[in-house]
């Protein structure tokens, strides 16, 4: 089975929108006395990433084909591009940016592995009459 990609004819996520918070895999003991201690629960966890995208009304039925259609009502995971990473020059020590023989930049490709949080199914909000906020949480799945 091949693994869907988000389509890439939507845009990336709204920057001041974009975050992404450390899955915890710990677990913390509690003696009767003195400090907790922390211990490793898990070594594989999901970290949670808010996202929240602007799309235009064709753009929100390319959304809405590839939630329900492809990724079975978001119960299938996708991979999609890194947005803190993807498409990024790369740079040496000295914040240069790096190039190849043709002096074309070179780029980060950085793709993640996610699914819908539990608690993170697609909510829209209309802007204006053909504009729309696309707003979910996703899991990144350990690879």
């Amino acid at each position: 089975m091949t693994i869907p990609s988000y389509p890439a004819d939507l845009p990336p996520p709204l920057r001041a929108a974009f975050g992404e918070q450390s899955g915890d895999g710990r677990v913390i003991f509690r003696p009767d006395a003195g400090p907790t201690v922390p211990g490793l629960r898990f070594a594989a966890v999901m970290d949670i990433i808010p996202f929240s995208t602007q799309l235009k009304r064709w753009q929100l039925g390319l959304f809405d084909s590839f939630y329900l259609e492809t990724l079975k009502k978001g119960m299938l995971p996708f991979t999609m591009p890194e947005p803190f990473t993807d498409g990024y020059p790369m740079l040496d020590e000295e914040q240069n940016t790096l190039l190849d023989e043709n002096d074309v930049p070179l780029l980060f490709t950085e793709t993640m592995l996610v699914r819908f949080a539990d608690d993170g199914l697609p909510n829209r909000t209309s802007l204006q009459v053909d504009t729309f906020r696309v707003s979910f949480r996703l899991a990144r799945l350990p690879t």
